[in-house]
């Protein structure tokens, strides 16, 4: 995935990968291979690139411009972000522009990419958002044993509940 994605953000129509051969995902996706130019003679997987529409992002903070700062690793968000038509960004927080000017590389999304914004604290959880909180195991477990119908009931939301609790 992260692979398509990063082909999409360098405007390139694939992406060579390693670490495929073996693996049933490759005959899954069709993904056809190419010979080494340069001459070993091997053979390489290429993803083909992966054009989202829209990319939603939970970021760690945002300020009033929409830039938005992920504290950790980048590792899908920034390809996503890249690859993305449309970048829309809930964050934990809304900083000052001084604030995230003090270490600017650190911002993950510019401002400019950014079509809409919402402050949803604890927008991650159950998961984590470093450095304000830590994965909620025993929430995640409880939800996946789905005891109390916890996955049905977030299923059949009904869509005015849902934009009513955005408001």
């Amino acid at each position: 995935m992260v692979s398509g994605l990063r082909a999409a953000s360098y405007g390139i129509p694939f992406q060579p990968v390693a670490g495929v051969h073996g693996s049933e995902l490759a005959r899954i996706n069709h993904w056809q291979t190419l010979r080494d130019p340069y001459g070993s003679g091997k053979e390489v997987y290429v993803i083909p690139a992966i054009h989202p529409d829209i990319a939603v992002i939970h970021a760690a903070e945002i300020d009033e411009d929409g830039n938005a700062r992920v504290y950790g690793s980048p590792f899908w968000d920034h390809p996503l972000t890249r690859a993305a038509k449309r970048v829309l960004v809930t964050a934990e927080k809304l900083v000052s522009t001084a604030h995230l000017s003090r270490q600017p590389e650190l911002t993950l999304v510019p401002g400019f990419m950014v079509e809409a914004a919402a402050i949803v604290p604890n927008g991650a959880w159950p998961g984590s958002m470093h450095p304000y909180y830590e994965i909620d195991y025993p929430a995640v477990e409880h939800y996946m044993r789905d005891e109390a119908g916890v996955m049905e009931r977030h299923l059949s939301v009904a869509p005015e509940a849902t934009a009513a609790n955005a408001r």
